[in-house]
């Protein structure tokens, strides 16, 4: 595997980290804040994974799609002329 293979791989990958990331933690804050709204005697620190899990599965569904669309733009536009 050379290089220019690599990065594409390695740019596929930090998207979809970054997507899965941004959705535990948008879950790990959410759910916290919005339990107790609905009635729910956990903990804080339930919430805070329950809601990390959920929204990570969540994100990690999505994340694979969002990010080959992302790599394949790229690819677009670095090969068209401007």
């Amino acid at each position: 595997m050379n290089l220019r293979n690599s990065h594409w791989a390695v740019y596929f990958l930090c998207w979809l980290l970054g997507i899965v990331g941004c959705g535990a933690l948008i879950g790990a804050i959410s759910f916290p804040l919005l339990g107790p709204l609905f009635g729910s005697t956990k903990s804080f620190f339930e919430h805070s994974c329950v809601g990390a899990r959920h929204l990570g599965f969540i994100a990690l569904v999505w994340a694979p799609g969002i990010a080959l669309i992302a790599c394949v733009m790229r690819a677009r536009r670095n090969r068209s002329p401007q």
